[in-house]
Protein backbone atom coordinates (compact mmCIF):
# COMPACT_ATOMS: atom_id res chain seq x y z
CA UNK A 1 0.00 0.00 0.00
CA UNK A 2 2.95 2.48 1.16
CA UNK A 3 4.61 1.47 -2.63
CA UNK A 4 1.25 2.22 -4.02
CA UNK A 5 1.10 5.94 -2.55
CA UNK A 6 4.36 6.89 -3.57
CA UNK A 7 4.22 6.15 -6.78
CA UNK A 8 0.88 7.76 -7.18
CA UNK A 9 2.73 10.76 -5.74
CA UNK A 10 5.53 10.55 -8.16
CA UNK A 11 3.21 10.87 -11.16
CA UNK A 12 1.12 13.58 -9.84
CA UNK A 13 4.54 15.73 -9.43
CA UNK A 14 5.43 14.63 -12.85
CA UNK A 15 2.02 15.97 -14.27
CA UNK A 16 2.33 18.90 -12.27
CA UNK A 17 5.79 20.07 -13.41
CA UNK A 18 4.64 18.88 -17.06
CA UNK A 19 1.81 21.46 -16.63
CA UNK A 20 3.92 24.08 -14.76
CA UNK A 21 6.71 23.88 -17.43
CA UNK A 22 4.67 23.74 -20.89
CA UNK A 23 4.15 26.74 -22.76
CA UNK A 24 1.29 29.06 -23.71
CA UNK A 25 -0.70 28.54 -27.01
CA UNK A 26 0.45 30.82 -30.11
CA UNK A 27 -0.47 31.59 -33.25
CA UNK A 28 2.74 29.84 -35.93
CA UNK A 29 2.49 30.38 -39.65
CA UNK A 30 2.66 27.51 -41.92
CA UNK A 31 1.45 26.11 -45.07
CA UNK A 32 -1.64 24.16 -45.23
CA UNK A 33 -2.26 20.70 -43.62
CA UNK A 34 0.87 21.30 -41.21
CA UNK A 35 0.84 21.16 -37.43
CA UNK A 36 1.95 23.01 -34.65
CA UNK A 37 5.99 20.72 -34.88
CA UNK A 38 5.98 21.41 -38.63
CA UNK A 39 4.81 25.29 -38.68
CA UNK A 40 6.74 26.66 -35.35
CA UNK A 41 10.46 26.99 -35.31
CA UNK A 42 12.44 25.08 -32.66
CA UNK A 43 15.92 26.75 -30.93
CA UNK A 44 18.92 24.96 -30.85
CA UNK A 45 20.26 24.25 -27.15
CA UNK A 46 23.73 22.71 -27.04
CA UNK A 47 24.06 20.81 -23.78
CA UNK A 48 20.38 20.32 -23.02
CA UNK A 49 18.72 17.29 -21.76
CA UNK A 50 15.49 17.90 -22.90
CA UNK A 51 14.74 18.42 -26.50
CA UNK A 52 12.33 21.30 -27.05
CA UNK A 53 9.33 20.84 -28.80
CA UNK A 54 6.09 21.73 -29.82
CA UNK A 55 2.39 20.28 -29.49
CA UNK A 56 -0.97 21.60 -30.93
CA UNK A 57 -4.47 20.44 -31.38
CA UNK A 58 -4.14 18.86 -35.35
CA UNK A 59 -3.18 21.51 -37.55
CA UNK A 60 -5.08 24.43 -36.23
CA UNK A 61 -1.88 26.70 -35.79
CA UNK A 62 -3.37 29.04 -33.40
CA UNK A 63 -3.48 26.53 -30.55
CA UNK A 64 0.12 25.73 -30.64
CA UNK A 65 2.47 26.10 -27.65
CA UNK A 66 5.88 24.53 -26.36
CA UNK A 67 5.40 20.98 -24.41
CA UNK A 68 8.21 21.55 -22.04
CA UNK A 69 9.96 25.37 -21.28
CA UNK A 70 12.72 23.42 -19.19
CA UNK A 71 14.20 21.98 -22.62
CA UNK A 72 16.14 25.67 -22.49
CA UNK A 73 17.41 24.98 -19.16
CA UNK A 74 17.34 21.59 -18.64
CA UNK A 75 21.22 19.92 -18.58
CA UNK A 76 24.20 21.49 -18.81
CA UNK A 77 23.32 23.99 -21.95
CA UNK A 78 26.31 25.83 -23.04
CA UNK A 79 24.96 27.87 -26.15
CA UNK A 80 21.51 28.48 -27.28
CA UNK A 81 20.44 29.67 -30.62
CA UNK A 82 17.68 30.21 -33.24
CA UNK A 83 15.07 31.25 -30.61
CA UNK A 84 11.80 33.41 -31.71
CA UNK A 85 9.59 35.60 -30.66
CA UNK A 86 6.92 33.27 -30.50
CA UNK A 87 8.89 30.88 -28.56
CA UNK A 88 9.75 32.94 -26.04
CA UNK A 89 6.03 34.47 -26.12
CA UNK A 90 4.78 30.54 -25.76
CA UNK A 91 7.21 30.46 -22.82
CA UNK A 92 6.66 33.31 -21.04
CA UNK A 93 7.15 33.48 -17.35
CA UNK A 94 4.14 34.21 -15.20
CA UNK A 95 4.08 37.75 -14.11
CA UNK A 96 6.05 38.79 -16.97
CA UNK A 97 4.18 41.58 -19.23
CA UNK A 98 6.49 40.31 -23.00
CA UNK A 99 9.07 38.09 -23.78
CA UNK A 100 10.94 38.16 -27.11
CA UNK A 101 14.04 37.20 -28.13
CA UNK A 102 16.85 39.16 -28.23
CA UNK A 103 18.98 39.90 -31.91
CA UNK A 104 21.25 37.28 -31.18
CA UNK A 105 18.41 34.55 -30.63
CA UNK A 106 19.99 32.92 -27.84
CA UNK A 107 17.97 34.55 -25.00
CA UNK A 108 14.51 35.44 -24.45
CA UNK A 109 14.30 38.88 -22.95
CA UNK A 110 11.24 41.18 -21.43
CA UNK A 111 12.04 44.23 -23.52
CA UNK A 112 8.94 45.51 -24.57
CA UNK A 113 8.65 45.11 -28.15
CA UNK A 114 10.19 43.01 -30.69
CA UNK A 115 14.22 43.35 -30.83
CA UNK A 116 13.83 41.54 -34.40
CA UNK A 117 10.84 42.60 -35.99
CA UNK A 118 10.42 45.82 -34.42
CA UNK A 119 6.89 47.51 -35.54
CA UNK A 120 7.34 50.73 -37.14
CA UNK A 121 7.33 53.61 -34.74
CA UNK A 122 8.10 52.20 -31.63
CA UNK A 123 10.94 54.12 -30.87
CA UNK A 124 13.68 52.22 -28.73
CA UNK A 125 14.90 52.77 -25.09
CA UNK A 126 18.06 52.26 -23.09
CA UNK A 127 16.13 49.28 -21.15
CA UNK A 128 15.74 47.34 -24.82
CA UNK A 129 18.98 48.24 -26.52
CA UNK A 130 20.34 46.46 -23.41
CA UNK A 131 17.98 43.54 -23.30
CA UNK A 132 18.21 43.46 -27.33
CA UNK A 133 21.70 44.01 -28.45
CA UNK A 134 23.94 43.81 -25.34
CA UNK A 135 26.81 44.79 -26.96
CA UNK A 136 25.20 48.11 -28.52
CA UNK A 137 23.14 48.44 -25.17
CA UNK A 138 23.67 52.52 -25.31
CA UNK A 139 20.91 54.70 -27.09
CA UNK A 140 21.97 57.90 -29.07
CA UNK A 141 19.93 59.69 -31.06
CA UNK A 142 17.26 57.43 -31.33
CA UNK A 143 19.46 54.36 -32.38
CA UNK A 144 21.59 51.67 -30.02
CA UNK A 145 25.04 52.13 -30.19
CA UNK A 146 28.58 50.19 -28.78
CA UNK A 147 29.63 52.11 -25.36
CA UNK A 148 32.89 52.70 -26.90
CA UNK A 149 31.62 54.50 -29.87
CA UNK A 150 30.17 57.47 -27.25
CA UNK A 151 32.79 60.53 -26.69
CA UNK A 152 30.60 62.86 -25.27
CA UNK A 153 26.73 63.72 -24.22
CA UNK A 154 26.79 60.52 -21.65
CA UNK A 155 23.28 60.07 -19.69
CA UNK A 156 23.20 58.16 -16.92
CA UNK A 157 20.75 55.38 -18.55
CA UNK A 158 23.86 54.68 -20.82
CA UNK A 159 26.54 54.83 -18.60
CA UNK A 160 23.96 52.76 -16.18
CA UNK A 161 23.88 50.03 -19.28
CA UNK A 162 27.34 50.43 -20.12
CA UNK A 163 27.82 49.41 -16.61
CA UNK A 164 25.85 46.26 -16.49
CA UNK A 165 26.54 44.83 -19.79
CA UNK A 166 30.45 45.06 -19.21
CA UNK A 167 32.76 42.23 -18.36
CA UNK A 168 33.15 42.04 -15.65
CA UNK A 169 30.46 44.92 -14.90
CA UNK A 170 31.44 47.86 -14.37
CA UNK A 171 30.28 50.42 -11.01
CA UNK A 172 30.48 53.58 -13.15
CA UNK A 173 26.78 53.91 -13.37
CA UNK A 174 26.39 57.76 -13.65
CA UNK A 175 27.77 60.88 -16.18
CA UNK A 176 29.65 62.88 -14.82
CA UNK A 177 28.21 66.78 -15.01
CA UNK A 178 29.99 67.32 -17.92
CA UNK A 179 28.69 63.97 -19.64
CA UNK A 180 32.05 63.50 -20.78
CA UNK A 181 32.42 60.22 -19.09
CA UNK A 182 30.65 57.35 -16.65
CA UNK A 183 32.08 57.77 -12.99
CA UNK A 184 31.64 55.91 -9.51
CA UNK A 185 29.68 58.16 -7.87
CA UNK A 186 27.25 57.39 -5.51
CA UNK A 187 23.92 59.21 -6.82
CA UNK A 188 23.41 61.36 -10.23
CA UNK A 189 25.91 64.08 -11.11
CA UNK A 190 22.99 66.55 -12.18
CA UNK A 191 23.60 69.55 -10.16
CA UNK A 192 19.68 70.57 -10.02
CA UNK A 193 19.18 67.01 -8.43
CA UNK A 194 22.13 67.61 -5.64
CA UNK A 195 23.13 69.29 -2.06
CA UNK A 196 19.49 70.15 -1.91
CA UNK A 197 18.91 67.81 1.01
CA UNK A 198 20.75 65.44 2.95
CA UNK A 199 18.82 62.47 1.09
CA UNK A 200 20.86 63.85 -2.17
CA UNK A 201 23.75 65.98 -0.01
CA UNK A 202 27.21 65.99 -2.40
CA UNK A 203 30.01 63.99 -1.04
CA UNK A 204 33.53 64.77 -1.18
CA UNK A 205 34.01 61.24 -3.62
CA UNK A 206 30.93 62.60 -5.97
CA UNK A 207 32.40 66.48 -5.84
CA UNK A 208 35.60 64.62 -6.82
CA UNK A 209 34.01 62.02 -9.30
CA UNK A 210 31.73 64.43 -11.06
CA UNK A 211 32.85 67.65 -11.16
CA UNK A 212 36.85 67.33 -11.19
CA UNK A 213 36.94 71.11 -11.82
CA UNK A 214 35.30 71.43 -8.66
CA UNK A 215 36.16 69.25 -6.52
CA UNK A 216 35.90 70.41 -3.03
CA UNK A 217 33.05 69.63 -1.43
CA UNK A 218 31.37 71.96 1.24
CA UNK A 219 29.78 70.41 3.76
CA UNK A 220 26.42 71.83 5.25
CA UNK A 221 26.59 74.75 7.68
CA UNK A 222 25.45 74.71 10.86
CA UNK A 223 21.15 74.22 10.92
CA UNK A 224 21.32 73.90 7.01
CA UNK A 225 21.39 70.91 4.93
CA UNK A 226 22.69 72.74 1.60
CA UNK A 227 25.62 71.13 0.35
CA UNK A 228 28.18 72.35 -3.02
CA UNK A 229 31.03 71.57 -4.86
CA UNK A 230 33.84 74.05 -5.29
CA UNK A 231 37.56 74.49 -6.96
CA UNK A 232 40.25 74.42 -5.36
CA UNK A 233 41.25 78.30 -5.55
CA UNK A 234 38.16 78.53 -3.41
CA UNK A 235 39.01 76.27 -1.05
CA UNK A 236 41.24 77.49 2.40
CA UNK A 237 41.58 74.22 4.27
CA UNK A 238 40.78 70.48 3.35
CA UNK A 239 42.77 70.16 0.32
CA UNK A 240 44.36 66.98 -0.36
CA UNK A 241 46.72 65.62 -3.64
CA UNK A 242 43.84 64.41 -5.24
CA UNK A 243 41.84 67.29 -5.17
CA UNK A 244 44.81 69.40 -6.38
CA UNK A 245 45.45 67.25 -9.04
CA UNK A 246 41.58 67.01 -10.46
CA UNK A 247 41.78 70.39 -10.48
CA UNK A 248 45.22 70.90 -12.39
CA UNK A 249 44.13 68.35 -14.86
CA UNK A 250 40.79 70.25 -15.58
CA UNK A 251 42.58 73.54 -15.88
CA UNK A 252 43.23 74.58 -19.43
CA UNK A 253 45.87 74.46 -20.07
CA UNK A 254 46.66 71.98 -17.65
CA UNK A 255 48.10 73.61 -14.27
CA UNK A 256 51.39 72.19 -12.45
CA UNK A 257 49.74 72.64 -8.91
CA UNK A 258 48.86 69.04 -8.23
CA UNK A 259 50.07 68.55 -4.80
CA UNK A 260 48.04 70.01 -1.95
CA UNK A 261 50.44 71.58 0.77
CA UNK A 262 51.50 70.18 4.28
CA UNK A 263 48.42 72.41 5.42
CA UNK A 264 46.28 71.47 2.98
CA UNK A 265 45.21 75.72 2.43
CA UNK A 266 46.85 75.54 -1.46
CA UNK A 267 47.59 73.42 -4.21
CA UNK A 268 51.17 73.82 -5.50
CA UNK A 269 53.63 73.15 -7.99
CA UNK A 270 55.78 70.64 -5.75
CA UNK A 271 58.28 68.47 -7.43
CA UNK A 272 56.46 65.79 -5.44
CA UNK A 273 53.52 65.14 -2.57
CA UNK A 274 54.03 67.91 0.64
CA UNK A 275 53.03 64.91 3.02
CA UNK A 276 56.07 64.86 5.59
CA UNK A 277 55.80 61.04 6.36
CA UNK A 278 56.07 60.28 2.28
CA UNK A 279 59.06 62.91 2.37
CA UNK A 280 62.81 62.86 3.34
CA UNK A 281 63.66 59.81 4.38
CA UNK A 282 65.29 58.65 1.46
CA UNK A 283 67.32 60.51 -1.65
CA UNK A 284 64.48 59.49 -3.86
CA UNK A 285 61.99 61.43 -1.84
CA UNK A 286 64.57 63.85 -0.66
CA UNK A 287 63.05 67.82 -0.31
CA UNK A 288 64.46 70.78 -1.92
CA UNK A 289 64.59 73.82 -1.19
CA UNK A 290 61.74 74.61 -3.92
CA UNK A 291 59.49 72.29 -2.28
CA UNK A 292 60.05 73.31 1.44
CA UNK A 293 59.18 77.14 0.42
CA UNK A 294 55.90 75.28 -1.62
CA UNK A 295 54.71 73.19 1.01
CA UNK A 296 56.09 74.92 4.37
CA UNK A 297 56.28 78.26 3.80
CA UNK A 298 57.54 78.53 7.21
CA UNK A 299 60.75 76.28 6.94
CA UNK A 300 61.53 77.14 3.35
CA UNK A 301 64.79 75.72 3.55
CA UNK A 302 66.44 72.21 3.51
CA UNK A 303 69.15 71.08 5.69
CA UNK A 304 70.52 67.49 4.59
CA UNK A 305 70.62 65.18 7.88
CA UNK A 306 74.14 64.05 8.85
CA UNK A 307 73.11 60.43 9.99
CA UNK A 308 71.69 58.97 7.93
CA UNK A 309 72.99 61.37 5.04
CA UNK A 310 69.98 60.36 3.19
CA UNK A 311 67.57 62.31 5.27
CA UNK A 312 66.51 66.21 4.63
CA UNK A 313 63.97 68.20 6.43
CA UNK A 314 62.42 71.46 5.87
CA UNK A 315 63.88 74.28 8.54
CA UNK A 316 63.18 78.01 9.05
CA UNK A 317 65.77 80.36 7.90
CA UNK A 318 66.37 81.55 10.93
CA UNK A 319 68.06 78.50 12.06
CA UNK A 320 70.58 78.49 9.61
CA UNK A 321 74.07 79.78 10.58
CA UNK A 322 76.62 78.52 7.98
CA UNK A 323 76.75 76.11 4.98
CA UNK A 324 73.99 78.70 2.97
CA UNK A 325 73.43 77.39 -0.63
CA UNK A 326 71.90 79.24 -3.38
CA UNK A 327 68.82 77.62 -2.97
CA UNK A 328 68.33 78.04 0.52
CA UNK A 329 68.71 81.78 0.10
CA UNK A 330 66.76 82.13 -2.76
CA UNK A 331 63.76 80.16 -0.61
CA UNK A 332 64.40 82.26 2.03
CA UNK A 333 64.03 85.62 0.01
CA UNK A 334 60.80 84.52 -1.49
CA UNK A 335 59.14 83.67 1.63
CA UNK A 336 60.60 87.09 3.66
CA UNK A 337 57.98 89.80 3.97
CA UNK A 338 58.70 92.11 2.13
CA UNK A 339 60.55 89.66 -0.10
CA UNK A 340 64.07 90.88 -0.64
CA UNK A 341 67.04 90.31 -3.05
CA UNK A 342 69.43 88.27 -1.12
CA UNK A 343 68.99 85.55 -3.45
CA UNK A 344 72.61 83.76 -3.32
CA UNK A 345 74.96 82.53 -1.19
CA UNK A 346 77.87 84.31 0.06
CA UNK A 347 81.44 82.16 -1.31
CA UNK A 348 82.21 81.38 2.34
CA UNK A 349 78.46 80.00 2.65
CA UNK A 350 78.22 82.60 5.68
CA UNK A 351 75.01 84.32 4.36
CA UNK A 352 72.89 85.45 1.44
CA UNK A 353 73.41 88.29 -0.63
CA UNK A 354 72.42 90.50 -3.39
CA UNK A 355 74.33 89.27 -6.09
CA UNK A 356 73.34 89.20 -9.55
CA UNK A 357 74.54 85.76 -10.51
CA UNK A 358 76.06 82.97 -8.10
CA UNK A 359 79.12 83.49 -6.51
CA UNK A 360 79.97 80.09 -7.13
CA UNK A 361 81.91 79.91 -10.44
CA UNK A 362 80.75 77.07 -11.84
CA UNK A 363 76.66 78.09 -11.28
CA UNK A 364 77.62 81.26 -12.59
CA UNK A 365 78.77 80.15 -16.17
CA UNK A 366 79.77 82.24 -18.55
CA UNK A 367 78.42 85.77 -16.30
CA UNK A 368 81.07 88.05 -16.32
CA UNK A 369 82.11 88.68 -12.75
CA UNK A 370 81.36 92.44 -11.63
CA UNK A 371 82.72 94.75 -8.78
CA UNK A 372 79.15 94.84 -6.76
CA UNK A 373 79.17 91.21 -7.53
CA UNK A 374 83.00 90.39 -6.26
CA UNK A 375 82.22 92.66 -3.62
CA UNK A 376 78.70 91.15 -2.27
CA UNK A 377 80.31 87.53 -2.36
CA UNK A 378 83.72 87.99 -0.72
CA UNK A 379 83.37 91.15 1.33
CA UNK A 380 85.34 94.11 1.62
CA UNK A 381 87.73 93.12 3.82
CA UNK A 382 91.42 94.11 3.31
CA UNK A 383 92.96 91.31 0.80
CA UNK A 384 89.58 90.17 0.10
CA UNK A 385 88.76 89.14 -3.62
CA UNK A 386 86.69 92.07 -4.04
CA UNK A 387 86.78 93.28 -7.81
CA UNK A 388 86.54 91.74 -10.60
CA UNK A 389 89.15 91.20 -13.37
CA UNK A 390 90.03 93.32 -16.36
CA UNK A 391 88.31 90.28 -18.25
CA UNK A 392 85.70 89.58 -16.09
CA UNK A 393 86.45 85.87 -15.70
CA UNK A 394 87.43 85.99 -11.67
CA UNK A 395 87.60 88.15 -8.70
CA UNK A 396 90.61 89.69 -6.95
CA UNK A 397 91.70 91.51 -4.37
CA UNK A 398 93.44 94.48 -6.64
CA UNK A 399 91.32 96.37 -8.70
CA UNK A 400 92.10 96.16 -11.85
CA UNK A 401 93.81 98.91 -13.64
CA UNK A 402 91.93 101.35 -16.16
CA UNK A 403 92.41 101.32 -19.65
CA UNK A 404 92.02 105.25 -20.11
CA UNK A 405 95.19 106.07 -20.43
CA UNK A 406 95.63 103.56 -23.28
CA UNK A 407 92.68 104.79 -25.18
CA UNK A 408 94.03 108.31 -24.57
CA UNK A 409 97.49 107.57 -26.66
CA UNK A 410 95.82 105.56 -29.56
CA UNK A 411 93.55 108.57 -30.01
CA UNK A 412 96.64 111.12 -30.09
CA UNK A 413 98.33 108.64 -32.40
CA UNK A 414 95.00 108.72 -34.77
CA UNK A 415 95.13 112.88 -34.82
CA UNK A 416 98.80 112.73 -35.54
CA UNK A 417 98.36 110.41 -38.47
CA UNK A 418 95.60 112.45 -40.01
CA UNK A 419 97.30 115.84 -39.87
CA UNK A 420 100.42 114.16 -41.34
CA UNK A 421 98.65 112.50 -44.63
Amino acid sequence: MQNKTIIICLIISQLLVSVISAGGAVTCTGTTGQNCSQACALPTVTGGSTACSWSGTGTDLTTCAVVDCTCLTAGTVTATSGLTDLFCTSCKASGVATSFTNAAGSACVASTASCTARPSGTAWTVGDCTLCTPTTPALVSGACKACSSITSAWTDANCAACASTSTPKGNTNYANAAGTSCVNASATCASASRGTSAANAWTAADCLACTPATPVLVPAASGSVTTSCIACSSATSGLTDSLCNACASSASPPAKTTFANTAGSACVASSATCTAASRGTTTANAWTAADCLACTPATPAVQLGASPATTSICVACNTITSGWTDANCNSCAMAASPQTKNIVAKADGSACVAAVYSCTQSARGSNKWTNADCAACNGTAANANQYASADGSTCQATQASSTFSGQIFVSILLVLSALLI
